[in-house]
């Protein structure tokens, strides 16, 4: 396609021109950046006019997709500048939700704008504090990357598909390997497990997976078998080099495997012990305090020189960079002669983005550096003095900076992105990932957003400022309150062949309020997203109130666990649903609720049903309700299991139903399956608990050493809720180390016994001065039945900490704020926060998921702490 000549001739001209242009030959590659730029300069001329608008739709019709920048759902750790500067690499680690998958964006430099996106990679990008891990290829065709812990995987960058062309995995050690893509990007540099030691192998990386034992793997060894720490590889792809874990340097043979030099360096965990020169023909490192350059190809010594002792990186443009952060930066030539130092403090460098906050300026003399003010600076470093040029602001979250293509600096960190113009400071982008506005999402209906599903793309939701969210539709439907055209270009763009930067205010956007009115126009597949919004008025938007009137009861929250236990599974091969709905029928006998606790003791796994009964009716008949407990009894009578805890249930039930004989026998069979304390200690509990007090202690005094906390902490929640303090402190003080776990703590603290916690204190060295007045407050007036005005304000502001939080962010607050709620005694809040909980996952249930967390706090609601019931 023929692109005009000049924007000179006048708008009218150039528009006649495009539309005389043959569109169909139209190639973005070639003809989209020159037709670019002759846009941006009528536009200086003339402004927006109809040749933009024309332009704009022809653009469209080539398939250009909207996209927005907020598109991680967690902090951005992991980054890569293009080898032409033009594009920038960002990926995140995940958030709550392993499966989910994670986000692999491209910017375009030049416009500092998304240009495509990748969603749903299966498994984090990098780790958090790992560098190296997305490595571009020479064309820039092929993207590698360490992804699910340690596997490499190749994608194209501007294509579409999530999942890797090619991937490889030969170790498994749940971190990040260090690796290197070879420019050709068909081939990889990666660690290999064999013998019980790692070592370094090549492996084809153009299509499918590669796992241990395939025989394309190529083996590099050189009978020291060592393996590169941080490694790279040559541009003309005849060499590996770089670093060892002790610091050494050194230089592989790519084609042989064999190591061609090594040379002795200092160690550096953060950064590379060894520089190679942009030329690939020099190498600084330090050695025993001094600095040497080095022959890259021979490891020969070229000079060596006074060392830096604070260095924290050091960075080759024409000359060498040695940066200590905080303080300066000195400046050596090729030779290693040291020429002048800058007075300019680096910035530190973030442990989570591996990003330096020194840049220079592409085969130029100039270099921009991030200081510890929050200001970019710009150097010329000539050979005899570096001058202060310019500076400009950088958002304060900042923590390292690119000098990328058409002398535009990209300076990031975790949430922020900020492009703009190194000779003038001009800002053509700038952006802050993650805020989360109070007002209600877009595509949430229901407390469900349906735009967190848009699978294969990410959630077109984005924060327009601190305060609005706005949607934005692939086709370009985009939903956001009127009047903000302006905020709308700054934050939004065309992307073409998922590698250029078209802007939106060439043309017109169709922005609608709502996702009602969104959903009348999308075509498929978001029809079928929106579809639920036909018809439906939005709701107000507006604050909600937080927490909800505490109009809940105990039995509420019970029906709630027993439903997520359900909705679990109650026969799951692990037996945790089956332990939860026992415990809950025990919390049930003990408050004395014998609907309850049937309900739920029918609801257990058939094969558990008989213990339950007989534990609940051992309560029941324990607090004065006999018939209660005969008809809890009765159904299960004769199908008793054989453990010592249901035999000494039995025991107590028919001791308390008045069959002393019976009684026996069952107490004889509770101690013949007796062994340690786990076995030993229901059975003590049921003594007592039928008025055998001196056999319960006989047999307590029959075993040796403390019990496990497991066991040893609910039965000493059990003498507390008797009144038996004193037993408790016998054995608190026996120094046999009873009741070690920090249950113990907060079981004295819920019984108001400040001494007996001082005494553990001291005991298990453990600090308790915090807790001591809520366990004497406790003494003097009992725990507070219900929320107080501090209680509800504490939770307000909880919610609010975490509703800033990205979403993704949220999972663990929640379950914290959760059990904080439950503490409080504020049951409606409970209520409230179990639903944003999800289900176990497939691979087995964890103390996060909703049924666990229903559990805890129907324990700490109903006995005050999170300890097993007995």
């Amino acid at each position: 396609m023929k692109i005009p000549d000049s924007p000179e001739t006048g708008p009218e001209a150039f528009e006649a021109a495009l539309r005389a242009a043959d569109w169909t030959a139209f190639v973005p590659e070639r003809d989209l950046v020159p037709l670019r730029a002759a846009l941006v300069e009528l536009e200086r001329r003339h402004g927006v006019v109809g040749a933009h608008r024309y332009a704009t739709e022809r653009i469209r019709e080539h398939g250009a997709l909207l996209r927005h920048p907020d598109v991680h759902q967690v902090e951005i750790t992991a980054q890569a500048l293009s080898p032409s500067g033009r594009y920038l690499a960002v990926g995140d680690f995940g958030g709550d939700d392993y499966d989910r998958g994670v986000t692999l964006q491209i910017w375009e430099v030049t416009t500092g704008r998304c240009v495509n996106v990748i969603d749903w990679i299966e498994g984090g990008i990098g780790w958090p504090g790992y560098g190296e891990v997305i490595q571009w290829s020479a064309d820039e065709s092929r993207l590698a990357m360490a992804y699910r812990s340690n596997n490499v995987g190749v994608w194209d960058p501007f294509g579409e598909e999530n999942e890797p062309v090619g991937t490889a995995r030969l170790t498994y050690s749940g971190r990040p390997d260090p690796f290197a893509l070879a420019p050709d990007g068909v081939r990889a540099y990666v660690l290999q497990e064999a013998d019980a030691s790692a070592h370094g192998a090549v492996v084809p990386l153009d299509g499918g997976e590669v796992w241990a034992g395939d025989p394309r793997i190529e083996p590099l060894s050189d009978g020291d078998r060592f393996v590169l720490d941080r490694v790279v590889w040559s541009r003309d792809g005849r060499r590996l080099y770089g670093n060892l874990h002790d610091g050494r340097v050194c230089s592989i043979d790519a084609a042989s495997g064999r190591v061609t030099w090594t040379a002795e360096g200092e160690r550096n965990h953060r950064w590379p012990s060894g520089e190679w020169s942009p030329d690939e023909s020099l190498l600084a490192f330090h050695h025993d305090g001094r600095l040497v350059i080095a022959d890259a190809l021979t490891g020969r010594r070229v000079s060596e020189g006074p060392g830096y002792a604070k260095v924290t990186f050091m960075s080759w443009g024409p000359r060498l960079a040695i940066v200590e952060c905080g303080s300066r930066v000195g400046i050596v030539d090729r030779t290693g002669q040291h020429r002048y130092d800058l007075d300019v403090a680096p910035r530190s460098p973030s442990y989570d983005l591996d990003v330096r906050p020194w840049a220079w300026e592409p085969d130029g003399e100039r270099a921009a550096c991030l200081t510890v003010e929050g200001r970019v600076e710009i150097w010329s470093l000539g050979d005899e003095a570096g001058v202060r040029l310019r500076s400009f602001d950088a958002p304060a979250e900042a923590t390292g900076v690119h000098w990328g293509a058409d002398d535009v600096l990209v300076v990031l960190g975790t949430t922020v992105l900020r492009f703009l113009r190194a000779d003038s400071g001009e800002v053509i982008g700038d952006f802050r990932l993650l805020r989360q506005p109070s007002a209600p999402r877009p595509l949430a209906l229901d407390d469900e957003d349906f735009g967190a599903d848009m699978y294969p793309e990410p959630n077109p939701t984005f924060a327009l400022d601190d305060e609005t969210w706005a949607v934005a539709l692939l086709p370009g439907i985009v939903i956001a309150p009127p009047g903000r055209d302006d905020d709308l270009a700054a934050a939004l763009a065309w992307a073409v062949a998922g590698r250029f930067a078209w802007p939106v205010h060439w043309g017109e956007l169709e922005v609608v309020p709502d996702a009602p009115a969104a959903a009348e126009r999308v075509p498929e597949p978001l029809y079928a997203y929106l579809e639920p919004f036909r018809g439906r008025a939005m709701p107000e938007p507006g604050p909600r109130e937080w927490p909800p009137p505490d109009t809940a009861t105990v039995d509420d929250l019970f029906r709630a666990f027993r439903e997520a236990v359900v909705a679990y599974g109650v026969d799951r091969p692990n037996t945790w649903a089956g332990e939860a709905l026992h415990a809950a029928a025990v919390l049930r006998a003990l408050r004395g609720e014998t609907a309850g606790a049937l309900e739920l003791i029918g609801t257990c796994p058939e094969p558990r049903r008989p213990d339950v009964a007989a534990e609940v009716a051992m309560l029941l008949a324990a607090s004065g309700l006999e018939d209660d407990a005969r008809s809890v009894f009765g159904p299960y009578d004769g199908m008793w299991g054989e453990s010592a805890s249901t035999a000494a249930s039995v025991g107590a039930v028919r001791e308390l139903l008045g069959d002393g004989a019976q009684a026996d026998a069952w107490f004889d069979r509770a101690r013949e399956n007796g062994g340690g304390w786990e076995h030993s200690l229901p059975v003590v509990r049921a003594l007592m608990e039928c008025g055998r007090e001196d056999q319960a202690r006989a047999l307590l005094a029959e075993g040796t050493g403390a019990a496990g906390d497991d066991v040893g902490i609910p039965f000493l929640g059990y003498l507390l809720r008797k009144g038996k303090v004193e037993l408790a402190e016998e054995l608190l003080r026996s120094g046999d180390g009873w009741f070690r776990g920090w249950g113990a703590q907060r079981l004295f603290v819920e019984h108001g016994l400040p001494r007996m916690l001082v005494d553990w204190g001291e005991r298990y060295s453990c600090w308790v001065e915090e807790a001591v007045p809520i366990a004497e407050r406790n003494a003097a007036h009992g725990r507070p039945a219900a929320p107080g005005g501090a209680d509800v304000e504490a939770l307000a502001q909880a919610r609010a900490e975490l509703l800033r939080m990205p979403p993704a962010r949220r999972h663990v607050p929640t379950v914290k704020l959760a059990v904080e709620a439950a503490e409080r005694r504020h049951l409606s809040a409970v209520l409230a926060l179990l639903p944003e909980l999800p289900m176990p996952s497939y691979g087995g249930i964890s103390s996060h998921d909703r049924p666990w967390v229903a559990s805890t706090a129907l324990r700490i609601v109903t006995t005050g702490v999170d300890v097993d019931p007995w």
